[in-house]
């Protein structure tokens, strides 16, 4: 007779372990526990001791089984996050994804994209199609606009982080993130402070980004507070994208011939906007001065290396995972609003 480790002598059983369609049952067998052992290893580990889990996992490992993982979320009993994404997921997002990926499967969850948009609808349909998941728990990448796909995230009654600025509204169970509003407003009396008067200022698309809006408004606030010596009026918005970010400079250059500093409300736009530069003889900062905002990976490598603001985007992802598992614990002291700090990155561009 065979011990848990042999191969199961029944051949039907044989095949599905040649197929990779081996039941629950017969790992169950190898092991020596019961099916529902296997499956709580699976969904809920913290309910099984780590030496079993150990020998369950090493039993699926050797045999290739493959979970239902569709199952199991139809069960109530999948450890899925459901994140939903912008179209455009820039390099910003990226790092925020990455954050709550790791943070997931650290605590033995998946992360589970989904594309939204930032129109309502858009965002009500992204939402709908998570939640037929089932998942445990939710991680937006904004506030929620549509109030009909707010109606049916508190009707869930999962626990959702809203990755956000932090600034003039109530999240629907809790948020992180900065106040776009201060980063901007500290760009733009950074460089006033470095002796810039005519402060131009580039954004994408505002229309649904509270995140964008805000940072608009810390703009035109620090404009307003430096005083009358500073033009209003040098606003433009682009594409996200480095032909934008070129785009936008000799639009703002053919509006004030004196402009001497643009702002950028992504890195991407900034070295767009240097490269423009470059392609028309402009020194940087000698004729116009960029800065960015976000610190991405080639801002420090451009020349001459961007000067933006830097915002911990990865921790914004693994504290919004860790925040909402703490919600899943049921823990009674997890703070509704999480603002993380920042930095202005001084470098040779502006």
């Amino acid at each position: 007779m065979s011990d848990d480790s042999d191969p199961p002598s029944d051949p039907a059983a044989a095949n599905r372990v040649r197929s990779g369609r081996l039941g629950m049952r017969e790992i169950a067998r190898r092991v020596g526990v019961a099916p529902m052992t296997v499956s709580r290893a699976l969904n809920d580990p913290d309910r099984v001791s780590p030496e079993t889990r150990r020998r369950i996992l090493a039993a699926i490992e050797e045999a290739g089984f493959i979970p239902n993982q569709l199952a199991s979320s139809m069960r109530g009993a999948g450890r899925i996050i459901g994140t939903m994404v912008p179209p455009l997921i820039n390099s910003g997002i990226a790092e925020q994804v990455q954050g709550m990926s790791d943070a997931s499967i650290a605590n033995g969850y998946q992360l589970l994209l989904m594309q939204g948009d930032f129109t309502s609808a858009a965002e009500e349909r992204a939402i709908r199609g998570m939640l037929g998941w089932r998942p445990s728990g939710m991680i937006l990448q904004a506030f929620v606009q549509s109030p009909a796909a707010r109606e049916l995230l508190e009707a869930s009654g999962l626990p959702v982080v809203e990755i956000s600025e932090i600034r003039g509204k109530m999240p629907i169970d809790m948020a992180v993130g900065v106040s776009n509003f201060e980063t901007a407003y500290a760009m733009t009396a950074h460089l006033a402070a470095r002796g810039y008067r005519r402060i131009g200022f580039v954004s994408t698309p505002i229309h649904g980004n509270d995140r964008l809006r805000q940072r608009r408004i810390g703009y035109r606030q620090a404009i307003a507070d430096l005083g009358h010596a500073y033009p209003v009026d040098l606003e433009v918005e682009v594409p996200i994208t480095p032909s934008g970010g070129a785009e936008a400079v000799r639009a703002l250059v053919a509006r004030d011939a004196a402009l001497d500093v643009v702002f950028c409300s992504s890195d991407t736009l900034a070295i767009g906007a240097v490269q423009e530069c470059h392609r028309q003889g402009w020194p940087v900062p000698g004729r116009l001065a960029i800065a960015g905002y976000g610190d991405l990976d080639l801002a420090g490598q451009l020349y001459p290396a961007l000067t933006t603001v830097r915002v911990p985007r990865y921790e914004m992802g693994r504290i919004a995972v860790e925040h909402l598992l703490r919600k899943l614990r049921g823990e009674s002291r997890v703070p509704t609003i999480v603002g993380l700090g920042f930095e202005i990155i001084e470098r040779e561009s502006a």
